[in-house]
C-alpha cells in the first residue's frame, strides 16, 4: 500500500509543479510580447526547473528580466543598461549600517535635499558633478523607485532590482520594468518640463508646476511621458482636483498594470473624500507631531494623502517656523487673487538625531503688508487653516493665515 500512496503523492506534487510552471511560462511569454523583447527558451530537469530570461532593446536601452538562484532561493532580477554617465554614480536605499558608516567617514554625497539625503545613500567619483546631475525631477524619480521597489540599485551604467521569488504575473513583470525604464530615461536625458515642474513643486508653487507640465508638448518617449503624467496626477490631486487626478492615474494603471503607485493613487481618486473639519474649530496639533504622523519614513505618498484627508484637512494650526522665502502677489496659482503674501516656513525637522534631518515646510498665505514685519531667516508664529498637502515634497499649505 505504501508504494502506491507514495506514487500518488509524488504524482500530485509533479502535477502541481507542472501547472505552476505552465502558468509562469505563459506569463513570461505574455510579458515579453508586451515589452517587445525576446524570451529565451528555458532548460531544466524535465522542463520543470529551468531559468527564465528575456532580453532586448527598448528606446535604445538594453533591458533584461531573468531569474537566478542563491542559497536554493529563486530571485527575479530586472536590469536596464544605458551608456555610462561618467560620474561613478552609485545610489541605493539608506539603512542603519550606511548611516553608521557615514559617521566613520565613508562616502555619502549630500545633495542638499533633506528628504533625498535621508532616504538615499549616494556615491560618486565627482561629488559636485553628481550633486548637479541629481536635479529635483531625478531625485523624485529615484526616491519613488526605491520606495516602491526596495533593493533597487542605480549605478553609472544600469538600474538593477532583484526580488525574492519567481514573478509569474505578467502584469507585475511589465509594470516593474516600465517603472525602471522611466527612471532610466530620466537619468540618461534631461526632461526639461519634468525637471522645472519638480523645482517649482519643491518651492511650494504647485500651480506653476501644473502649468509647466500642461503646456509641455509630448516628448515622444513613452517612459518620459509616464514620469510627467505621474507628477501631473500628484499635483492635480494635491490641488483637490480629484476627478482629473483619478483619470490620469487610471490611464497610468492601464499603461502599466500592477504598478503600485498608479494603482493606489487611482484608488484614492475613486473614494469620496471625507468631509473636512469645520474650518477653524478643530486644532491640528503641534507642527512636529503632525509632520511625524504624515511623513514618517514608511509612508508612501498616497498613504500620507489619505492620512491628511482623514485627519488634518480643514483643521486650524498655531505654528511657528523659520522664514525661508516670501513674496507679495496680486494673483497666485495656489492661493488665488491678492494682494497677499506667500511665505514658506520650515516648521519641523524629522529625524533630528546624529544621522540626518528632513525639513517639513508650510506654504502660508498671509495678508498684504505682512512682508513688512518679517525678515528671511527669522522665526515667526502664525495661525491659519490647513488646506492642502504635497506628500512627495513634504509641503503643507495654510490659508486664511495671520501672524500671531
Amino acid at each position: 500500500m505504501f508504494p502506491f500512496i507514495f506514487i500518488a503523492v509524488a504524482g500530485a506534487a509533479i502535477a502541481a509543479i507542472s501547472s505552476r510552471r505552465k502558468l509562469a511560462n505563459e506569463a513570461w511569454a505574455a510579458a515579453a510580447r508586451e515589452l517587445g523583447i525576446a524570451l529565451k527558451p528555458t532548460a531544466g530537469v524535465w522542463g520543470f526547473f529551468g531559468k527564465y530570461s528575456m532580453t532586448g532593446r527598448i528606446n535604445g536601452l538594453t533591458v533584461t528580466i531573468d531569474t537566478h538562484q542563491s542559497n536554493d532561493t529563486t530571485f527575479t532580477r530586472y536590469r536596464v543598461r544605458y551608456p555610462s554617465l561618467g560620474l561613478g554614480l552609485q545610489a541605493k536605499r539608506q539603512h542603519g549600517l550606511a548611516r553608521f558608516g557615514k559617521l566613520l567617514g565613508f562616502q555619502d554625497i549630500e545633495i542638499g535635499d533633506p528628504v533625498f539625503d535621508e532616504a538615499i545613500i549616494v556615491k560618486g567619483d565627482y561629488p559636485d558633478q553628481v550633486a548637479a546631475f541629481l536635479t529635483p525631477s531625478r531625485r523624485l524619480a529615484i526616491t519613488d523607485l526605491i520606495e516602491l521597489y526596495p533593493g533597487s540599485q542605480i549605478s553609472d551604467t544600469e538600474i538593477a532590482y532583484s526580488k525574492r521569488g519567481l514573478d509569474s504575473d505578467y502584469r507585475q513583470l511589465v509594470s516593474t520594468m516600465q517603472r525602471i525604464l522611466s527612471v532610466a530615461q530620466d537619468l540618461r536625458a534631461i526632461d526639461r518640463p519634468n525637471r522645472e515642474a519638480a523645482e517649482r513643486r519643491l518651492a511650494g508653487d504647485l500651480g506653476e508646476a501644473l502649468e509647466i507640465l500642461e503646456q509641455a508638448a509630448p516628448s515622444g518617449d513613452p517612459f518620459i511621458d509616464f514620469a510627467r503624467k505621474q507628477q501631473l496626477g500628484e499635483i492635480r490631486y494635491a490641488q483637490g482636483d480629484r476627478p482629473h487626478a483619478r483619470k490620469i492615474f487610471e490611464e497610468l494603471a492601464a499603461q502599466s498594470p500592477a504598478d503600485p503607485a498608479a494603482d493606489r493613487w487611482a484608488e484614492r481618486g475613486a473614494i469620496d473624500p471625507p468631509a473636512p473639519a469645520t474650518p477653524g474649530l478643530e486644532p491640528a496639533g503641534e507642527a512636529a507631531d503632525v509632520a511625524e504622523h504624515l511623513f514618517r519614513k514608511e509612508n508612501y505618498s498616497f498613504d500620507t494623502m489619505e492620512i491628511f484627508e482623514n485627519e488634518y484637512e480643514g483643521k486650524s494650526v498655531a505654528w511657528s517656523g523659520e522664514l525661508k522665502r516670501l513674496r507679495r502677489f496680486d494673483h497666485d496659482r495656489d492661493f488665488g487673487d491678492g494682494p497677499a503674501v506667500k511665505a514658506v516656513f520650515s516648521i519641523a525637522v524629522l529625524g533630528t538625531d546624529i544621522y540626518a534631518g528632513r525639513d517639513v515646510d508650510a506654504i502660508v498665505r498671509l495678508p498684504h503688508g505682512a512682508e513688512n514685519d518679517m525678515d528671511i531667516g527669522g522665526r515667526y508664529s502664525f495661525r491659519g487653516i490647513l488646506s492642502r498637502c504635497d506628500p512627495a515634497m513634504r509641503n503643507l499649505f495654510v490659508t486664511d493665515a495671520s501672524l500671531a
